[in-house]
This record gives C-alpha cells, structure tokens and sequence, in this order.
C-alpha cells in the first residue's frame, strides 16, 4: 500500500501545478503557514498558483494583499457558505465572486450531512468552528430539488464563469447539485469524494463526471479517512480519466506543508502505478482548465 507520508517529494511533478484546495492562517486553528508564506512557497517552487480555502470567511480578496506582497498572482480565493457568512447565501456569494472569487463552496461543516454526522460522534468544533444545531444545519435541497438560495448561487457561479464546489453536503444532494450546474452551465468541482462524511463509490464518482463535474482527490482525505489510500485514487483515476479529475491537498495543517505535500501526493501516485504524465495532467492542466485559469 502506498503512502503520502512514505513518498520522496519530486518538486518536478508539480512545476506548474495549481492546488485547488489550501487552507492557511489567520484560521480559528492553527494553520501551517499564512496567506503571503504560502504565496512565497508556491512562487518559488514552481507552482503556477493554489486556491486558498476558509470554512468560516471569504478569502476572495485577503489573497490579493498576498499576491501584492510577493509580485505575483499566485493565489486565488473564493467562500464557503457555512453559518459564519450567513449560510447559502446569495448576497455573500455575488460579493465574493464580483471580488475575484474562482470557488464557492456549498456548507462544509455546517452542511446537514456533515453536522449530523459530527453530533452523532459527540464532536463540538471542527476546525475551530462550533458544530450548528439540528435547527441550524444547511440544506442545500428540498424534496430533491435544490433550494432557491442554492439555485441562486448556481446561476451566479455561471455568470461569473467560477466554480461551484459541493463542500461536504450528503451524496445524494450532490447528485442534484451537478445536475443544476450542468443545466446552468456553471463548473462543478466535486471536493474529496472519498473523505469520510462522503464516501462516494467510484461508480458514482464516474456517473457524476459524465455529467460534467470533475472530482477533486485531496491528500488529507487519504491521510484522515479509515480504508481510503492512494491506490483507491490510483484506482479512481484509472477509471475517470485525468481530464475528469485533479489532485489537490487540502493542507495547511500545522504539521502539513501544502507544496510539499503536493509533491509527495504526486509521488506516491506514481508510486502507485500512474504514469508520470498523468499524474501532471492531475496537477496542472486538469485543475488549470476547471478554474479557467
């Protein structure tokens, strides 16, 4: 079995990649590295850019004081639509996005799927933010439709030409949701499709692709999920085809460096048995091309 942790980085591999998915300081926990040393890191390994993700406020703007610090446009922001923005919430997405904003993303921890599972377990916070109530959580459908809020966002992420991220809403929801972008014309990123609050079988992940979305393969879901492994995205990616899917971190951890976490991503892929060239289809071009960069 192969693992990210055991892989030798090869900085090689991810010469002009872009990481969709980096979380950095200020946070609610403490993250590996700000917004401007994570700017630093990429410009100068190499990196074309990385997309920097809060679940509790919009960093669609904070990353253009980063890039200014460096001399470079290397970072990309975007807002997830947790209770802290006012939940799927029309107003804060148009603001985000007419801010530069490539990505929103639906609830994360503060999505029914994900709060339900967490109250079951007994969990209070994650990552710093406080785990909403059964009266609180977000739904981003109702009777198998999306709601209007949801479709309002979904209509602004096409016109802005951005891209919907499903978050951490329940499997089923986020059949409807690519289905919606689809019909809207808008960019869907399906985030980690095998973390743990997800699950989705490969089958569904392909089904899904073949109605547009492109799935999102994140090196912490592989560190944080029981029975989730490289070789499962090896796997994956086998099945879907590099054009349908991306490797990203999801790091920025206190003890996980996103540049060299990607490198060691990568590596460990091709550890397990994926050609080099796919592998940097999965980091630059394929990413690339779902954020319109």
């Amino acid at each position: 079995m192969t693992a990210i942790d055991d892989a030798e980085p090869d900085l090689g591999l991810v010469e002009g990649a872009l990481d969709v998915h980096v979380h950095t300081a200020p946070d609610l926990v403490d993250r590996f590295q700000s917004d401007v040393e994570l700017a630093r890191s990429v410009r100068d390994a190499g990196l074309s850019g990385a997309v920097v993700k809060s679940h509790v406020v919009p960093t669609a703007g904070r990353v253009e004081l980063a890039n200014e610090a460096v001399g470079d446009r290397v970072l990309y922001g975007g807002i997830a639509l947790n209770g802290s923005v006012g939940g799927v919430n029309p107003d804060a997405a148009e603001v985000a996005l007419e801010l530069g904003a490539k990505v929103v993303w639906l609830p994360t921890a503060w999505s029914h799927n994900h709060a339900r599972q967490a109250r079951a377990a007994g969990v209070e916070r994650f990552v710093g933010q406080r785990v909403p109530t059964a009266e609180e959580d977000l739904s981003v459908t109702r009777d198998g439709e999306l709601t209007d809020e949801a479709r309002t966002v979904v209509a602004a992420v096409a016109e802005h030409d951005a891209v919907l991220g499903t978050g951490h809403v329940a499997p089923e929801a986020i059949e409807t949701v690519v289905d919606a972008c689809a019909d809207a014309g808008a960019r869907c990123l399906v985030n980690h499709p095998f973390f743990r609050v997800l699950d989705l079988s490969i089958e569904q992940q392909a089904s899904l692709a073949d109605r547009g979305a492109v799935m999102e393969f994140c090196g912490y879901a592989v560190q944080s999920t029981d029975d989730h492994t490289v070789d499962r995205v090896a796997e994956a990616v086998a099945r879907l085809g590099p054009e349908r899917c991306l490797l990203a971190t999801d790091f920025g951890q206190a003890s996980n460096p996103p540049v060299e976490g990607l490198a060691k991503f990568a590596s460990a892929l091709v550890d397990a048995g994926v050609d080099r060239e796919t592998v940097r289809q999965l980091v630059s071009e394929t990413p690339a091309d779902t954020l319109g960069v």
